[in-house]
């Protein structure tokens, strides 16, 4: 997975709009105008590292103090982050240095990201199971954290290679403490096919087609320095050395999956994939979700804005019909239209 061979090549960018923003969510008959705020501090807190952002919702009730440590142009950070930003999350992002890894320090047994910190106590990590976790809890409202991740077991194995794995077989469900219809049973299974479609297959184009060439490979670096704005949380040495060492780095390791994920031809793969969704969600519904983007509908989108600023981008997904699907998820998740559920809470 390419996330192990180099960390700062992890593929996405996204970031709220200016502080201040303000939205209008209707519960009942009333109308909510919250104050959605983006902060930008420019010095780290004493004993504490630099926060890249901190976006505050004045609506979010669930005083779960999230902390992101997060590559910004990650796909599985993305992931996380579309969901908080949908559902309008109070949350603070750490950019993690790809070099060193020096901010999650405090993580020993566990170096990847994302890492959710809750209440700077609980970690949450794998980023369809933090998913799953949140939006549990936000259906469980009297459920705590700690009773939410229990619901998640792990089991211990090996993988195909001996090595030993931790995996949680039901990360991809929601769960819930009433019966389901029929027809919710079957959109949630649908919901869970499609969100795994997307790891196990859709994140695995990106890298071949973000860094076909060594010009592509150094370009998409160059993008990833600007939207993870590394001018202003790494020194100057660290940005070259990232820039440099993870587009050559990465433009290697593209050959070696294109490879090893059989795809002969990385465009027509990307192209492939789009319109397999768009068959998915067919044309009677404006998301997998129906009239609202469920989890499969934000986790696409997610890896999607991983690499929106590379050319792969312009050539597969900037027209038709993947491109209409994705202009109304970005409304959805730039007006925060899932924040009805932590407006609810009491």
């Amino acid at each position: 997975m390419f996330r192990r061979a180099f960390s700062a090549a992890a593929v996405f960018g996204f970031s709220w709009g200016g502080a201040g923003q303000k939205e209008q969510f209707v519960l009942g008959n009333e109308v909510k105008m919250p104050n959605i705020s983006v902060i930008r501090p420019d010095v780290a807190q004493k004993n504490d590292v630099l926060v890249s952002r901190k976006v505050v919702n004045e609506l979010d009730r669930t005083k779960l103090n999230i902390r992101l440590y997060q590559y910004e142009t990650c796909p599985f950070c993305c992931k996380v982050r579309a969901y908080l930003d949908y559902h309008g999350f109070s949350y603070e992002i750490v950019e993690v240095n790809p070099v060193t890894r020096s901010q999650i320090k405090f993580s020993t047994d566990y170096k990847k990201v994302p890492i959710v910190r809750v209440n700077d106590e609980i970690s949450l990590t794998e980023s369809s199971l933090v998913v799953s976790q949140l939006a549990t809890l936000l259906v469980l409202p009297d459920r705590t954290m700690k009773e939410v991740m229990s619901m998640y077991p792990t089991v211990e194995g090996t993988d195909d290679k001996g090595k030993a794995v931790v995996t949680h077989p039901n990360k991809y469900f929601v769960m819930m403490e009433k019966s389901l219809s029929v027809a919710d049973m079957a959109a949630a299974r649908e919901e869970r096919e499609w969100r795994e479609w997307v790891d196990s297959h859709f994140i695995h184009l990106i890298s071949p087609n973000v860094y076909r060439s060594w010009n592509e490979s150094l370009e998409t670096f160059r993008w990833f320095q600007e939207v993870g704005d590394w001018h202003r949380t790494f020194p100057s040495w660290e940005r070259c050395l990232a820039v440099y060492m993870g587009a050559a780095a990465m433009w290697g390791l593209s050959k070696r999956l294109k490879k090893r994920h059989n795809i002969d031809d990385e465009r027509a793969a990307m192209k492939e994939a789009c319109d397999k969704w768009i068959v998915a969600v067919g044309p009677t519904r404006k998301f997998m979700g129906g009239e609202k983007p469920n989890l499969a509908d934000l986790a696409l989108y997610g890896a999607m804005q991983s690499f929106y600023g590379c050319a792969a981008f312009a050539e597969c997904c900037s027209s038709g019909p993947i491109s209409e699907w994705y202009a109304r998820m970005k409304s959805a998740v730039e007006k925060r239209e899932g924040a009805y559920l932590l407006a609810a809470r009491k």
